[in-house]
């Protein structure tokens, strides 16, 4: 974050209509439309250069069959963007820096290992090393067995159960995950659960029921494993069953590719980061036969989205200036569509920008704390009006501290004082204009529950003798500045004429390139309420 003066601007929060009472939200979001028009499908084959005729057999080959032919057309004209990406990590100049999660016995040396590497090398991130586009290699034998497999595990459903066509080209159809290399994976899982699927049906489960049995047959066969947090290239269907261990990505992959295989509909949505902790997570959700759904366990993030294969137009890649990269690779997603509406009551959050900051920008960007940083996870085009510059976020998930911000190409720059969208919808500016009050610290975060593992992490309190550094925010800095240092005793510090309306932070007094303490607000009779 800059260091560069802001002005301490005003923040409104506008109460949008809740998203409904009781266990079931309304599904207000539209459905992903499979438009296929004429001109996407030319531009697609286009850009399929040599690997043209191949698509082209394809279209011919389904030319007497309509649905078919249809199903053929929506794949090749959302096939731009998709392809296998492997990555590696490299440093700001570029560089490769050689580094393998799986060679350590546990994610804790791994990360070990990357926090000596970022001390030695400064920043460094995983980067794309390669990119094999579907468009320019996938087959047309590849695709007619596909397409011709996916219709044939859709019309087995029975008629009161069978999901919508609409439902089945962007739910069903697709033939891959995310970036996985291109698999053949369709086939054997059919034949896998062809005997267990008939005496289910015998047994008259329900769609809810199927599901529930194939996520749980998934994980016994593929687990969890932290240290694929650092291994952000996703693994093919068969590398998974050969390695029978990754991260969410992987393992909501494999349960996708189970699920489209028994023409159940279902969808991988995620959150970028997480509001409330550190790192980000993916999960599956069966949907109806209309293609809408959410799952209760993670009705509490700050955005969720869902994962398509159809190409969103209207995403900000293609909002964003020529040369303008967006400011993380969440934000870059074409084939992303926001559906956090359908998961919990959301609020849309406008505010006011610093004009100084903002300048000709087009886009804000609204972020959550997560892993020490601000992270953006939702974009607004920026209303550069006669009076002020504002950005309106409509969607926003409740109980959450924020940051709007802008993206300067290389960095992001605050472009407002944080604020809080309380549980019932109402929002809370953390201006620091407040009198001061007293408060009293005795941890650096809160208890939490790994939504992957479901490990336990009790209170982080303070530990006697070890030296903190209190922080607040500053909005004219934008960043974190400093207050007091302290040392953890057995009497936890207290701390005078604070700015009840501000965000703190506190933090071990070392030089730790990682941080996970949880930012807070002061609460009642002083005590920490955790963000």
């Amino acid at each position: 974050m800059t260091r560069a003066a802001l002005p301490i601007l005003v923040l409104t929060l506008l109460l949008a209509p809740p998203a409904g009472a009781g266990e079931t939200p309304p599904q207000v979001q539209p459905l992903v439309k499979p438009l296929i028009r004429d001109g996407w499908v030319t531009e697609a084959l286009e850009a399929a250069g040599p690997n043209r005729a191949e698509l082209e057999k394809v279209l011919a080959h389904f030319a007497k069959e309509p649905r078919k032919l249809t199903a053929a057309r929506f794949l090749i004209a959302n096939m731009p963007g998709k392809g296998y990406i492997s990555t590696e990590l490299r440093d700001k100049a570029g560089n490769v820096i050689p580094f393998d999660p799986l060679g350590y016995a546990n994610f804790k040396e791994a990360l070990a290992a990357f926090d000596a590497l970022t001390a030695k090398h400064g920043e460094i991130d995983f980067a794309r090393d390669k990119k094999i586009e579907d468009l320019k290699t996938v087959k047309a034998s590849f695709l007619i067995k596909h397409i011709d497999l996916s219709f044939a595990a859709w019309q087995k459903t029975p008629t009161d159960a069978r999901v919508g066509f609409e439902a089945f080209l962007n739910f069903v159809l697709p033939y891959r995950g995310s970036q996985e290399p291109v698999d053949a994976w369709l086939e054997p899982l059919m034949q896998r659960y062809a005997g267990r699927v008939k005496a289910l049906e015998d047994e008259k489960l329900t769609a809810q029921e199927l599901y529930a049995w194939l996520s749980k047959d998934i994980h016994k066969r593929l687990r969890f494993n932290e240290r694929f947090y650092l291994h952000p290239t996703d693994q093919s269907f068969t590398e998974m069953g050969r390695t029978g261990q990754g991260r969410c990505e992987d393992i909501t992959n494999m349960i996708t590719f189970a699920a489209r295989s028994l023409a159940l509909a279902t969808a991988a949505d995620y959150t970028p980061y997480w509001a409330h902790r550190d790192n980000n997570h993916a999960w599956n959700v069966l949907l109806d036969k209309d293609g809408r759904g959410y799952d209760k366990g993670q009705s509490h993030a700050a955005k969720i989205y869902r994962k398509t294969f159809a190409i969103q137009r209207d995403s900000l890649a293609f909002d964003l200036p020529k040369g303008r990269e967006a400011p993380n690779r969440f934000m870059a997603s074409t084939t992303s569509l926001d559906v956090t509406d359908q998961y919990m009551p959301t609020s849309t959050a406008a505010a006011v920008l610093d004009e100084g900051r903002v300048r000709n920008e087009r886009h804000a960007y609204l972020c959550v704390f997560n892993g020490g940083e601000w992270r953006p996870v939702a974009w607004a085009k920026i209303d550069h009006a006669p009076e002020f510059s504002h950005a309106a976020f409509e969607h926003v998930g409740r109980g959450i501290v924020y940051l709007v911000a802008i993206h300067d190409g290389k960095r992001l720059v605050p472009a407002a004082d944080p604020f809080l969208v309380l549980d019932d919808g109402t929002r809370t500016s953390l201006a620091g204009k407040e009198a001061g009050v007293g408060a009293i610290a005795i941890a650096v975060s809160p208890k939490k529950v790994s939504p992957d593992t479901f490990a336990e992490t009790p209170v982080n309190y303070l530990k006697d003798g070890a030296g903190y550094v209190l922080k607040r925010w500053d909005a004219k800095a934008g960043d974190w500045v400093d207050v007091r240092k302290v040392t953890g005793a057995k009497a936890a510090p207290r701390f005078y004429d604070l700015p009840r309306d501000s965000l703190y932070w506190l933090v071990p007094d070392d030089d730790k390139p990682r941080r996970d303490e949880r930012p807070w607000t002061i609460g009642p009779k002083g005590f920490q309420r955790w963000w």
